[in-house]
Protein backbone atom coordinates (compact mmCIF):
# COMPACT_ATOMS: atom_id res chain seq x y z
CA UNK A 1 0.00 0.00 0.00
CA UNK A 2 1.07 3.59 -0.57
CA UNK A 3 2.33 5.34 2.57
CA UNK A 4 1.22 8.66 1.10
CA UNK A 5 -2.43 9.72 0.76
CA UNK A 6 -4.36 9.70 -2.51
CA UNK A 7 -5.82 13.05 -3.57
CA UNK A 8 -9.08 13.07 -5.56
CA UNK A 9 -10.00 16.31 -7.34
CA UNK A 10 -13.59 16.41 -8.64
CA UNK A 11 -16.38 18.94 -8.22
CA UNK A 12 -19.16 16.30 -8.32
CA UNK A 13 -20.04 15.14 -4.81
CA UNK A 14 -21.35 11.74 -5.91
CA UNK A 15 -18.05 10.98 -7.65
CA UNK A 16 -16.03 12.05 -4.63
CA UNK A 17 -18.16 9.89 -2.36
CA UNK A 18 -17.88 6.81 -4.60
CA UNK A 19 -14.15 7.13 -5.27
CA UNK A 20 -13.35 7.86 -1.63
CA UNK A 21 -15.42 4.97 -0.29
CA UNK A 22 -13.90 2.54 -2.81
CA UNK A 23 -10.31 3.45 -2.03
CA UNK A 24 -10.75 3.72 1.74
CA UNK A 25 -12.33 0.25 1.74
CA UNK A 26 -9.18 -0.97 -0.05
CA UNK A 27 -7.03 0.47 2.76
CA UNK A 28 -5.86 3.75 1.26
CA UNK A 29 -5.86 7.18 2.93
CA UNK A 30 -7.91 9.54 0.77
CA UNK A 31 -8.09 13.34 0.56
CA UNK A 32 -10.67 15.16 -1.56
CA UNK A 33 -10.82 18.56 -3.24
CA UNK A 34 -13.62 20.15 -5.23
CA UNK A 35 -11.59 22.78 -7.08
CA UNK A 36 -8.15 23.58 -8.45
CA UNK A 37 -7.46 26.02 -5.62
CA UNK A 38 -8.45 23.53 -2.94
CA UNK A 39 -6.30 20.83 -4.56
CA UNK A 40 -3.23 23.08 -4.65
CA UNK A 41 -3.68 24.01 -1.00
CA UNK A 42 -4.08 20.37 0.09
CA UNK A 43 -1.11 19.15 -1.95
CA UNK A 44 1.12 21.81 -0.45
CA UNK A 45 0.49 20.54 3.10
CA UNK A 46 0.00 16.79 2.62
CA UNK A 47 2.28 15.73 -0.30
CA UNK A 48 -0.02 13.05 -1.82
CA UNK A 49 1.57 10.13 -3.61
CA UNK A 50 -1.19 9.84 -6.22
CA UNK A 51 -3.69 12.41 -7.49
CA UNK A 52 -6.78 11.66 -9.56
CA UNK A 53 -7.68 14.89 -11.34
CA UNK A 54 -10.90 15.61 -13.19
CA UNK A 55 -10.12 17.55 -16.37
CA UNK A 56 -13.14 19.86 -16.03
CA UNK A 57 -13.03 21.93 -12.83
CA UNK A 58 -15.05 24.99 -11.79
CA UNK A 59 -12.00 27.24 -11.44
CA UNK A 60 -9.66 26.06 -14.16
CA UNK A 61 -8.57 23.31 -16.52
CA UNK A 62 -7.56 20.00 -14.96
CA UNK A 63 -4.65 19.59 -17.37
CA UNK A 64 -3.10 22.79 -16.04
CA UNK A 65 -3.55 21.46 -12.51
CA UNK A 66 -1.78 18.22 -13.50
CA UNK A 67 1.14 20.23 -14.87
CA UNK A 68 1.35 22.36 -11.71
CA UNK A 69 1.23 19.35 -9.38
CA UNK A 70 3.94 17.61 -11.39
CA UNK A 71 6.14 20.71 -11.41
CA UNK A 72 5.78 20.98 -7.62
CA UNK A 73 6.50 17.31 -6.93
CA UNK A 74 8.04 15.25 -9.79
CA UNK A 75 7.48 12.03 -7.80
CA UNK A 76 3.68 12.34 -7.68
CA UNK A 77 1.69 9.91 -9.85
CA UNK A 78 -1.14 11.65 -11.70
CA UNK A 79 -4.27 10.08 -13.21
CA UNK A 80 -6.60 12.13 -15.40
CA UNK A 81 -10.35 11.45 -15.11
CA UNK A 82 -13.05 12.87 -17.36
CA UNK A 83 -16.47 12.23 -18.81
CA UNK A 84 -15.35 13.46 -22.23
CA UNK A 85 -13.12 10.72 -23.63
CA UNK A 86 -10.81 11.76 -26.44
CA UNK A 87 -7.31 10.99 -27.56
CA UNK A 88 -6.50 14.71 -27.72
CA UNK A 89 -7.19 15.18 -24.01
CA UNK A 90 -5.35 11.96 -23.16
CA UNK A 91 -2.29 13.14 -25.09
CA UNK A 92 -2.41 16.57 -23.47
CA UNK A 93 -2.81 15.12 -19.96
CA UNK A 94 0.05 12.68 -20.51
CA UNK A 95 2.33 15.37 -21.91
CA UNK A 96 1.73 17.42 -18.84
CA UNK A 97 2.56 14.64 -16.39
CA UNK A 98 -0.35 12.16 -16.17
CA UNK A 99 0.59 8.48 -16.21
CA UNK A 100 -2.91 7.18 -16.83
CA UNK A 101 -6.32 8.26 -18.13
CA UNK A 102 -9.75 7.09 -16.96
CA UNK A 103 -13.14 7.78 -18.51
CA UNK A 104 -16.30 8.20 -16.44
CA UNK A 105 -18.31 6.32 -15.39
CA UNK A 106 -15.55 4.47 -13.55
CA UNK A 107 -16.36 1.12 -12.00
CA UNK A 108 -14.95 0.59 -8.47
CA UNK A 109 -12.91 -2.43 -9.59
CA UNK A 110 -11.42 -0.43 -12.48
CA UNK A 111 -10.48 2.34 -10.07
CA UNK A 112 -8.75 -0.04 -7.67
CA UNK A 113 -6.95 -1.77 -10.55
CA UNK A 114 -5.71 1.56 -11.84
CA UNK A 115 -4.32 2.55 -8.44
CA UNK A 116 -2.63 -0.84 -8.10
CA UNK A 117 -1.12 -0.55 -11.57
CA UNK A 118 0.03 3.01 -10.93
CA UNK A 119 1.81 2.01 -7.73
CA UNK A 120 3.42 -0.87 -9.63
CA UNK A 121 4.55 1.42 -12.45
CA UNK A 122 2.02 0.17 -15.00
CA UNK A 123 -0.61 2.26 -16.75
CA UNK A 124 -3.95 2.32 -18.60
CA UNK A 125 -5.59 0.59 -15.67
CA UNK A 126 -9.16 0.99 -16.86
CA UNK A 127 -8.49 -0.43 -20.28
CA UNK A 128 -8.54 -4.07 -19.22
CA UNK A 129 -10.58 -6.50 -21.32
CA UNK A 130 -13.87 -6.66 -19.35
CA UNK A 131 -14.58 -10.25 -20.35
CA UNK A 132 -13.04 -13.29 -18.64
CA UNK A 133 -10.06 -14.69 -20.53
CA UNK A 134 -11.74 -18.06 -21.04
CA UNK A 135 -14.78 -16.36 -22.58
CA UNK A 136 -12.89 -14.25 -25.12
CA UNK A 137 -9.85 -16.03 -26.53
CA UNK A 138 -8.80 -13.57 -29.22
CA UNK A 139 -5.44 -15.10 -30.15
CA UNK A 140 -3.47 -11.91 -29.69
CA UNK A 141 -6.19 -9.36 -30.42
CA UNK A 142 -5.76 -6.61 -27.85
CA UNK A 143 -7.74 -3.45 -27.18
CA UNK A 144 -10.59 -2.27 -24.99
CA UNK A 145 -12.00 0.54 -27.15
CA UNK A 146 -15.70 0.48 -28.06
CA UNK A 147 -14.70 -0.38 -31.62
CA UNK A 148 -12.94 -3.54 -30.48
CA UNK A 149 -15.67 -4.48 -28.01
CA UNK A 150 -18.12 -4.59 -30.92
CA UNK A 151 -15.71 -6.79 -32.86
CA UNK A 152 -15.27 -9.17 -29.91
CA UNK A 153 -19.07 -9.40 -29.66
CA UNK A 154 -19.32 -10.29 -33.34
CA UNK A 155 -16.58 -12.91 -33.02
CA UNK A 156 -18.35 -14.54 -30.08
CA UNK A 157 -21.69 -14.47 -31.92
CA UNK A 158 -20.44 -15.93 -35.21
CA UNK A 159 -18.04 -18.50 -33.75
CA UNK A 160 -20.82 -20.89 -32.83
CA UNK A 161 -22.21 -21.02 -36.36
CA UNK A 162 -20.95 -22.37 -39.69
CA UNK A 163 -21.50 -19.05 -41.48
CA UNK A 164 -18.81 -17.68 -43.80
CA UNK A 165 -17.00 -14.60 -42.48
CA UNK A 166 -15.46 -11.83 -44.60
CA UNK A 167 -12.85 -9.77 -42.72
CA UNK A 168 -11.67 -6.46 -44.19
CA UNK A 169 -9.18 -3.85 -43.03
CA UNK A 170 -5.91 -2.16 -43.86
CA UNK A 171 -2.63 -4.06 -43.91
CA UNK A 172 -1.41 -4.82 -40.41
CA UNK A 173 -4.76 -4.50 -38.62
CA UNK A 174 -4.87 -8.15 -37.48
CA UNK A 175 -7.18 -9.83 -40.00
CA UNK A 176 -5.47 -13.22 -39.72
CA UNK A 177 -5.49 -13.01 -35.92
CA UNK A 178 -9.23 -12.30 -35.99
CA UNK A 179 -9.77 -15.32 -38.23
CA UNK A 180 -7.76 -17.49 -35.84
CA UNK A 181 -9.84 -16.19 -32.91
CA UNK A 182 -13.06 -17.23 -34.69
CA UNK A 183 -11.63 -20.69 -35.36
CA UNK A 184 -10.46 -21.12 -31.75
CA UNK A 185 -13.95 -20.44 -30.40
CA UNK A 186 -15.87 -22.41 -33.03
CA UNK A 187 -17.17 -25.94 -33.34
CA UNK A 188 -14.35 -26.49 -35.86
CA UNK A 189 -11.56 -25.79 -33.34
CA UNK A 190 -10.56 -29.46 -33.13
CA UNK A 191 -9.90 -29.44 -36.88
CA UNK A 192 -7.04 -27.75 -38.72
CA UNK A 193 -6.74 -24.00 -39.30
CA UNK A 194 -5.42 -23.85 -42.86
CA UNK A 195 -4.39 -20.63 -44.59
CA UNK A 196 -3.85 -19.90 -48.29
CA UNK A 197 -2.45 -16.47 -49.19
CA UNK A 198 -4.09 -15.79 -52.55
CA UNK A 199 -1.86 -12.76 -53.16
CA UNK A 200 1.43 -14.67 -53.06
CA UNK A 201 0.47 -18.00 -54.64
CA UNK A 202 1.65 -18.27 -58.25
CA UNK A 203 -1.22 -17.93 -60.78
CA UNK A 204 -0.27 -21.21 -62.46
CA UNK A 205 -0.26 -23.17 -59.18
CA UNK A 206 -3.02 -21.62 -57.11
CA UNK A 207 -5.69 -23.99 -58.44
CA UNK A 208 -3.59 -26.95 -57.32
CA UNK A 209 -2.90 -25.21 -54.00
CA UNK A 210 -6.63 -24.84 -53.40
CA UNK A 211 -8.02 -28.07 -54.88
CA UNK A 212 -5.00 -30.39 -55.11
CA UNK A 213 -4.09 -32.71 -57.98
CA UNK A 214 -3.82 -36.44 -58.54
CA UNK A 215 -0.48 -38.18 -59.01
CA UNK A 216 1.07 -37.33 -62.35
CA UNK A 217 4.25 -38.48 -64.14
CA UNK A 218 7.10 -36.86 -62.25
CA UNK A 219 4.84 -35.36 -59.58
CA UNK A 220 3.23 -37.05 -56.58
CA UNK A 221 -0.35 -36.46 -55.52
CA UNK A 222 -0.92 -33.08 -53.92
CA UNK A 223 -3.64 -32.51 -51.33
CA UNK A 224 -5.19 -29.05 -51.63
CA UNK A 225 -5.83 -26.73 -48.71
CA UNK A 226 -9.59 -27.17 -49.08
CA UNK A 227 -9.20 -30.87 -48.32
CA UNK A 228 -6.63 -30.27 -45.57
CA UNK A 229 -9.17 -28.00 -43.87
CA UNK A 230 -11.84 -30.71 -43.82
CA UNK A 231 -13.48 -30.56 -40.38
CA UNK A 232 -11.67 -27.31 -39.60
CA UNK A 233 -11.33 -23.77 -40.95
CA UNK A 234 -10.05 -22.60 -44.33
CA UNK A 235 -8.73 -19.05 -44.45
CA UNK A 236 -8.41 -17.51 -47.92
CA UNK A 237 -6.23 -14.48 -47.26
CA UNK A 238 -6.52 -11.56 -49.73
CA UNK A 239 -9.19 -13.37 -51.71
CA UNK A 240 -9.85 -10.40 -54.01
CA UNK A 241 -6.55 -11.14 -55.78
CA UNK A 242 -7.96 -14.40 -57.21
CA UNK A 243 -8.45 -14.43 -60.97
CA UNK A 244 -11.99 -14.57 -62.32
CA UNK A 245 -11.58 -18.20 -63.51
CA UNK A 246 -10.37 -19.22 -60.03
CA UNK A 247 -13.29 -17.36 -58.48
CA UNK A 248 -15.60 -19.50 -60.64
CA UNK A 249 -13.88 -22.71 -59.49
CA UNK A 250 -14.15 -21.64 -55.86
CA UNK A 251 -17.84 -20.76 -56.21
CA UNK A 252 -18.54 -24.13 -57.81
CA UNK A 253 -16.78 -25.92 -54.95
CA UNK A 254 -18.73 -23.99 -52.31
CA UNK A 255 -22.07 -24.55 -53.99
CA UNK A 256 -21.52 -28.28 -54.53
CA UNK A 257 -19.68 -29.03 -51.28
CA UNK A 258 -17.35 -31.20 -53.34
CA UNK A 259 -13.63 -30.79 -54.03
CA UNK A 260 -12.50 -31.96 -57.44
CA UNK A 261 -8.69 -32.16 -57.68
CA UNK A 262 -6.97 -31.37 -60.97
CA UNK A 263 -6.68 -34.41 -63.22
CA UNK A 264 -9.82 -36.19 -62.08
CA UNK A 265 -13.58 -35.90 -62.33
CA UNK A 266 -14.06 -37.72 -59.04
CA UNK A 267 -15.07 -35.30 -56.34
CA UNK A 268 -14.31 -35.54 -52.62
CA UNK A 269 -16.81 -34.14 -50.12
CA UNK A 270 -15.44 -31.71 -47.59
CA UNK A 271 -16.95 -29.62 -44.83
CA UNK A 272 -15.12 -26.66 -43.38
CA UNK A 273 -15.68 -23.15 -42.04
CA UNK A 274 -14.62 -20.58 -44.63
CA UNK A 275 -13.13 -17.22 -43.66
CA UNK A 276 -11.89 -14.69 -46.23
CA UNK A 277 -9.90 -11.50 -45.83
CA UNK A 278 -9.24 -8.51 -48.06
CA UNK A 279 -7.24 -5.31 -47.74
CA UNK A 280 -9.11 -3.70 -50.64
CA UNK A 281 -12.84 -3.01 -50.41
CA UNK A 282 -14.55 -6.07 -51.97
CA UNK A 283 -17.64 -4.05 -52.90
CA UNK A 284 -15.44 -1.75 -54.98
CA UNK A 285 -13.92 -4.80 -56.67
CA UNK A 286 -17.41 -6.12 -57.45
CA UNK A 287 -18.47 -2.77 -58.93
CA UNK A 288 -15.29 -2.70 -61.06
CA UNK A 289 -15.99 -6.19 -62.39
CA UNK A 290 -12.86 -7.68 -60.82
CA UNK A 291 -14.73 -9.82 -58.29
CA UNK A 292 -17.81 -11.92 -58.96
CA UNK A 293 -20.91 -10.56 -57.26
CA UNK A 294 -22.38 -14.04 -56.75
CA UNK A 295 -19.20 -15.19 -55.00
CA UNK A 296 -19.05 -12.06 -52.85
CA UNK A 297 -22.60 -12.53 -51.58
CA UNK A 298 -21.86 -16.21 -50.94
CA UNK A 299 -18.85 -15.25 -48.80
CA UNK A 300 -20.08 -12.06 -47.12
CA UNK A 301 -22.53 -13.68 -44.68
CA UNK A 302 -20.94 -12.03 -41.64
CA UNK A 303 -18.70 -9.03 -42.45
CA UNK A 304 -16.14 -7.82 -39.92
CA UNK A 305 -14.17 -4.62 -40.53
CA UNK A 306 -11.02 -4.14 -38.44
CA UNK A 307 -10.34 -0.44 -37.83
CA UNK A 308 -6.90 1.10 -38.38
CA UNK A 309 -4.80 1.62 -35.26
CA UNK A 310 -5.05 5.41 -35.60
CA UNK A 311 -8.84 5.14 -35.04
CA UNK A 312 -8.57 3.07 -31.87
CA UNK A 313 -7.52 5.77 -29.40
CA UNK A 314 -5.86 4.50 -26.23
CA UNK A 315 -5.72 0.95 -27.59
CA UNK A 316 -2.28 1.79 -29.01
CA UNK A 317 -0.83 2.20 -25.50
CA UNK A 318 -2.57 -0.93 -24.25
CA UNK A 319 -1.26 -2.97 -27.18
CA UNK A 320 2.25 -1.53 -26.84
CA UNK A 321 2.58 -2.26 -23.11
CA UNK A 322 1.09 -5.76 -23.44
CA UNK A 323 3.38 -6.69 -26.32
CA UNK A 324 6.36 -5.04 -24.60
CA UNK A 325 5.90 -7.43 -21.65
CA UNK A 326 5.67 -10.42 -23.99
CA UNK A 327 8.72 -9.50 -26.07
CA UNK A 328 10.83 -8.64 -23.04
CA UNK A 329 10.03 -11.96 -21.38
CA UNK A 330 11.18 -13.75 -24.53
CA UNK A 331 14.32 -11.64 -25.00
CA UNK A 332 15.15 -11.36 -21.27
CA UNK A 333 14.97 -7.56 -21.28
CA UNK A 334 14.05 -5.30 -18.37
CA UNK A 335 11.56 -2.93 -20.04
CA UNK A 336 8.25 -2.83 -18.14
CA UNK A 337 6.44 0.30 -19.30
CA UNK A 338 6.48 3.33 -21.61
CA UNK A 339 7.36 6.82 -20.47
CA UNK A 340 4.69 9.51 -20.56
CA UNK A 341 6.43 11.15 -23.53
CA UNK A 342 6.52 7.89 -25.49
CA UNK A 343 2.82 7.29 -24.85
CA UNK A 344 2.07 10.76 -26.20
CA UNK A 345 4.14 10.07 -29.34
CA UNK A 346 2.37 6.76 -29.87
CA UNK A 347 -1.03 8.42 -29.52
CA UNK A 348 -0.04 11.16 -31.95
CA UNK A 349 1.46 8.93 -34.65
CA UNK A 350 -0.77 7.94 -37.60
CA UNK A 351 0.60 4.34 -37.73
CA UNK A 352 0.28 3.80 -41.51
CA UNK A 353 1.57 0.25 -40.94
CA UNK A 354 -0.94 -0.30 -38.12
CA UNK A 355 -0.18 -2.99 -35.50
CA UNK A 356 2.58 -4.49 -37.66
CA UNK A 357 4.41 -1.15 -37.60
CA UNK A 358 3.94 -0.85 -33.82
CA UNK A 359 5.36 -4.35 -33.31
CA UNK A 360 8.39 -3.48 -35.46
CA UNK A 361 8.99 -0.36 -33.35
CA UNK A 362 8.85 -2.37 -30.11
CA UNK A 363 11.14 -5.02 -31.57
CA UNK A 364 13.64 -2.33 -32.56
CA UNK A 365 13.54 -0.86 -29.05
CA UNK A 366 14.19 -4.08 -27.15
CA UNK A 367 16.94 -5.25 -29.53
CA UNK A 368 18.92 -2.01 -29.25
CA UNK A 369 18.12 -0.84 -25.71
CA UNK A 370 17.12 -1.96 -22.23
CA UNK A 371 14.87 -0.60 -19.50
CA UNK A 372 13.00 -0.54 -17.21
CA UNK A 373 11.23 2.40 -18.97
CA UNK A 374 11.07 3.01 -22.73
CA UNK A 375 12.07 6.65 -23.23
CA UNK A 376 12.05 8.86 -26.32
CA UNK A 377 15.77 8.31 -27.16
CA UNK A 378 15.05 4.55 -27.36
CA UNK A 379 12.61 5.00 -30.26
CA UNK A 380 13.57 4.75 -33.95
CA UNK A 381 14.70 8.12 -35.39
CA UNK A 382 11.56 8.68 -37.47
CA UNK A 383 9.44 8.67 -34.29
CA UNK A 384 11.90 10.68 -32.18
CA UNK A 385 11.83 13.46 -34.74
CA UNK A 386 8.08 13.41 -35.34
CA UNK A 387 6.56 16.91 -35.11
CA UNK A 388 4.33 17.43 -32.11
CA UNK A 389 0.76 18.46 -32.81
CA UNK A 390 -0.19 21.84 -31.36
CA UNK A 391 -3.54 20.99 -29.84
CA UNK A 392 -4.35 24.19 -27.95
CA UNK A 393 -2.94 27.08 -29.99
CA UNK A 394 -2.88 30.49 -28.33
CA UNK A 395 -1.61 33.05 -30.83
CA UNK A 396 -1.78 35.89 -28.35
CA UNK A 397 0.53 34.14 -25.94
CA UNK A 398 -1.67 34.99 -22.97
CA UNK A 399 -2.97 32.32 -20.64
CA UNK A 400 -6.58 31.77 -21.54
CA UNK A 401 -9.15 29.31 -20.23
CA UNK A 402 -10.63 27.47 -23.23
CA UNK A 403 -14.29 27.99 -23.95
CA UNK A 404 -16.42 25.12 -22.75
CA UNK A 405 -18.60 23.92 -25.68
CA UNK A 406 -20.43 21.55 -23.31
CA UNK A 407 -21.67 24.19 -20.87
CA UNK A 408 -25.30 23.67 -19.88
CA UNK A 409 -25.55 20.27 -21.57
CA UNK A 410 -25.76 16.79 -20.10
CA UNK A 411 -23.44 14.03 -21.32
CA UNK A 412 -26.39 12.32 -23.04
CA UNK A 413 -27.24 15.54 -24.91
CA UNK A 414 -23.61 16.00 -25.99
CA UNK A 415 -23.42 12.44 -27.29
CA UNK A 416 -26.71 12.73 -29.18
CA UNK A 417 -25.72 16.06 -30.76
CA UNK A 418 -22.37 14.61 -31.85
CA UNK A 419 -23.98 11.54 -33.41
CA UNK A 420 -26.65 13.51 -35.27
CA UNK A 421 -24.09 16.03 -36.52
CA UNK A 422 -21.87 13.23 -37.84
CA UNK A 423 -24.81 11.58 -39.64
CA UNK A 424 -25.85 14.89 -41.15
CA UNK A 425 -22.28 15.59 -42.28
CA UNK A 426 -22.14 12.09 -43.82
CA UNK A 427 -25.24 12.78 -45.90
CA UNK A 428 -27.34 10.39 -43.85
CA UNK A 429 -24.98 7.42 -44.24
CA UNK A 430 -24.77 5.50 -40.97
CA UNK A 431 -21.60 3.55 -41.96
CA UNK A 432 -19.81 6.75 -43.02
CA UNK A 433 -20.81 8.52 -39.79
CA UNK A 434 -19.68 5.50 -37.78
CA UNK A 435 -16.24 5.59 -39.38
CA UNK A 436 -15.93 9.31 -38.64
CA UNK A 437 -16.86 8.74 -34.98
CA UNK A 438 -14.64 5.68 -34.60
CA UNK A 439 -17.47 3.29 -33.72
CA UNK A 440 -19.25 0.47 -35.51
CA UNK A 441 -22.48 1.07 -37.47
CA UNK A 442 -24.29 -1.30 -35.09
CA UNK A 443 -23.47 1.03 -32.21
CA UNK A 444 -25.13 3.97 -34.01
CA UNK A 445 -28.16 1.89 -34.99
CA UNK A 446 -28.69 0.91 -31.34
CA UNK A 447 -28.40 4.51 -30.18
CA UNK A 448 -30.80 5.77 -32.85
CA UNK A 449 -33.33 3.11 -31.96
CA UNK A 450 -33.03 4.09 -28.31
CA UNK A 451 -33.71 7.71 -29.21
CA UNK A 452 -36.71 6.76 -31.37
CA UNK A 453 -35.02 8.09 -34.49
CA UNK A 454 -35.28 6.28 -37.86
CA UNK A 455 -31.95 4.78 -38.88
CA UNK A 456 -32.97 3.75 -42.38
CA UNK A 457 -35.25 4.94 -45.09
CA UNK A 458 -34.03 8.46 -45.61
CA UNK A 459 -32.56 11.31 -43.61
CA UNK A 460 -34.90 12.58 -40.93
CA UNK A 461 -32.57 14.49 -38.66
Amino acid sequence: MSQKPILIVDDVDTHLTLFTATLEAAGYTVLSARSRAEALALSATTAPGIALVDLVLPDGDGIELIKTLKDRDPSIKLIAITAFASVDRAVSAMRNGATDFLVKPIEPEHLKTTITNTLAGRSIGQYVQPYPADEVETDGLIGSSDLMQDIYSTIRAVAGSAASVFITGENGTGKVKAAAAIHDQSGYKDGAFVKLDCSTAAPNTIEAELLGHIAMPGAPEKIGVAELANGGTLLLDEICTLSLPMQARLLNMLQSGVITPIGTTSGRPAEFRLICTSTVDPRTEVQAGRFRADLFYRLNVVPIHLPPLRARGLDVVEIAETELDRLCAREEREFRTLSTEVKAIFLDHAWPGNIRELMNVLWNVIVLHDGPVVNVPDLPPYLRGAPRVQRTPNPGGASQAPANPFAGKTLAEIERNAVEAAISHAGGSIPTAARALGVSPSTLYRKLEGWGRPARGGRKF
